[in-house]
């Protein structure tokens, strides 16, 4: 099931994923506030908070959905 998550997932996707840090990210992010300030351009940043997410998920309805999506 992973290798088929992992392939419908864009490379920038780093939640839950293994290997992928959140202090890469933060570093992204930081480089790109950086760089609008040099360039003396705005940007928006929005972040969303989904905490327990997957306990919200009716299981039963996603085992049906994720052949759709190619995870057998």
């Amino acid at each position: 099931m992973k290798d088929s998550l992992d392939a419908q997932l864009r490379d920038q996707q780093a939640g839950f994923r293994k290997d992928r840090w959140c202090t890469d990210r933060i570093a992204t992010l930081r480089i790109i506030v950086e760089q609008s300030i040099e360039c003396d351009t705005l940007i928006h940043i929005n972040l969303t908070e989904h905490e327990k997410a997957f306990d919200n998920v009716n299981r039963k309805t996603l085992w049906k959905i994720l052949p759709h999506y190619g995870v057998h």
